[in-house]
């Protein structure tokens, strides 16, 4: 009886292990809901800096065509990638002017993902820090 019963429990203990790696891995979403062949570059006035993760975003608004405000987010890499690269959770602020590049959402919405390295603040390059990977 005992031996039936390891036989029983070592292949859902596997299971378990196995899931235990897997979901976690499963969880992270990929970037294909951002137009991965255009880019947009947009300047506006930082409404928020959310230092946070998964993934770090900055709130602006821009000014459309006809002088309409319209509300961005930008998705941008980990705090701990960025930490690594220099940025803090003050490198933005709200109020800065900030003109930077993005890919889009695919299905026209006010968000994007953010290319650090075209970051600019009041006129200055942030700097990206050591090459990794972006988003």
């Amino acid at each position: 009886m005992r031996k039936a019963l390891v036989g029983l429990i070592r292949p859902f203990g596997l299971l378990a292990g196995l899931l235990m790696i897997c979901v976690p891995a499963a969880a992270h979403h990929g970037t294909s809901n951002y137009d991965q062949g255009k880019t947009v570059t947009l300047s506006g006035v930082v409404t928020g800096f959310v230092w946070s993760n998964p993934h770090a975003y900055l709130l602006f608004d821009v000014k459309d065509e006809k002088g309409n405000i319209v509300h961005w987010a930008g998705e941008m890499n980990s705090p701990t990638v960025l930490a690594g690269a220099g940025w803090t959770r003050t490198t933005l602020k709200v109020g800065d002017q900030v003109t930077l590049t993005l890919r889009a959402s695919v299905g026209g919405n006010p968000v994007g993902l953010i290319n650090r390295a075209s970051v600019l603040v009041n006129g200055k390059r942030v700097e990206p820090g050591p090459s990794q990977p972006q988003q």
